[in-house]
């Protein structure tokens, strides 16, 4: 299913903030990577110094991260004046919404987890708990203790009867006539044989893909 979704992202203005703004566009990236349906409303960096010619830095990447909470810290790539690579860290700060589960009622240990056991409610992205269910990722879960109504479910409550875990390393066949190319990937749901699944690559770039197999899809 392809759902449409919207990012706002309030820019603060900083001396030499050309490289800044490219290092937010990223993070934002990143993370509706991980939270695909969070509506971003800011996103503040930090340093505790930068090169006096940094204004000339050519911004390339930000190294690979989970990215899942609103506040953190990352570490960017960047081509220097003198064509050297040099990398720079920073503490990123997050602010938005994002669509969260909530027990509609109780569930009971052992119980499989169904549609009518939740409900999709609206949180503060830096109020949200780690690892928080995104609806996504409900397929074949069974509770592993009591939960009472009105918790907001979290990964660990459950066990998965998945063959691919969120976050699981899984290869990517890329087919192109007789050849198939492998490429190595991290998946961003939970997925079984014939599901559709996306993962992302090391570049934080995203595809989709059907799984064939343990940890193998084949990408569409």
């Amino acid at each position: 299913m392809k759902n449409l979704f919207f990012i706002f992202i309030i820019f603060i203005s900083l001396s030499k903030g050309a490289n800044l703004e490219e290092i937010k566009l990223a993070l934002a990236k990143e993370i509706t990577n991980n939270f695909p349906k969070i509506i971003i409303t800011q996103i503040d960096l930090r340093s505790t110094s930068l090169p006096k010619d940094f204004n000339q830095y050519q911004f390339l990447r930000i190294a690979n991260g989970r990215f899942e909470q609103s506040q953190g810290f990352l570490r960017a790539e960047f081509n220097t004046p003198q064509n050297m690579q040099k990398n720079l860290f920073f503490r990123y700060f997050v602010q938005g919404n994002l669509q969260v589960l909530k027990s509609e009622r109780a569930i009971k240990r052992g119980q499989k987890l169904s549609p009518l056991d939740y409900r999709s409610v609206s949180l503060d992205f830096d109020k949200v708990p780690p690892n928080a269910l995104d609806i996504e990722d409900t397929n074949n879960l069974i509770a592993k203790n009591n939960i009472n109504k009105n918790t907001i479910l979290k990964e660990n409550m459950f066990k998965t009867l998945a063959l691919i875990r969120r976050n699981d390393p899984i290869i990517g066949i890329l087919r192109d006539g007789n050849i198939d190319v492998s490429i190595e990937l991290t998946a961003l749901q939970s997925a079984n044989i014939g599901d559709r699944i996306r993962a992302k690559n090391k570049e934080g770039k995203v595809m989709q893909g059907i799984v064939v197999g343990k940890n193998r899809m084949i990408i569409q």
